[in-house]
């Protein structure tokens, strides 16, 4: 059976999820998260919304796993969320995205069928006209990567892009030409 194509693959560097849920609407809650957060000089890596079956709505976020006890402190600070909202916190985990060549929705089930035979968690699936972003446990990805490399035609110049650069937020200023 020929393979199905992929462009690629990327993973994401270590990171931790918080997904908080509540009734009140994501236009209140994303600008108070977001602020509180660049107050602090965190960076968000990944965000999505999804509003629930039961009217309620769930804001994940995705953060670098090193200010995860900080965001922890900052989110878990009464008075930080609306009344109502709660929070789930979960450390040490990854993005894997996939670039498909065609037939996103068929790469999509086949990863989900191949992770779940190899008993690797999908925390969360972002999708977008290019790109394919499963969250996993990040010891996984690994295992994630190489599941993908055998059941999926590569580019023969693909390698999987690991992440070199971390960037943080500084108080620090720096100008240059133009500025």
């Amino acid at each position: 059976m020929e393979k199905v194509k992929l462009g690629g693959m990327k993973q994401s560097l270590e990171l931790c999820q918080f997904d908080l849920r509540g009734q009140d609407s994501p236009e209140r809650i994303v600008p108070r998260v977001s602020k509180l957060l660049a107050s602090q000089k965190i960076n968000i890596a990944f965000l999505t919304y999804n509003k629930l079956n039961n009217e309620s709505h769930q804001l994940t976020i995705l953060l670098n796993q090193c200010d995860f006890t900080r965001s922890s402190e900052l989110l878990n600070t009464k008075g930080t969320l609306p009344r109502g909202w709660a929070m789930q916190s979960r450390k040490h985990v990854g993005i894997l995205t996939v670039y498909p060549h065609r037939n996103p929705l068929k790469i999509l089930g086949c990863v989900m069928v191949l992770w779940a035979a190899q008993s690797i968690p999908i925390y969360g699936i972002a999708t977008s006209l290019s790109a394919i972003s499963f969250i996993t446990d990040y010891q996984a990805i690994d295992k994630g990567i190489e599941v993908i490399q055998n059941s999926f035609q590569l580019p023969d110049d693909h390698a999987p892009i690991k992440p070199e650069l971390i960037y943080y937020q500084s108080d620090e200023v720096k100008r240059g030409k133009g500025n």
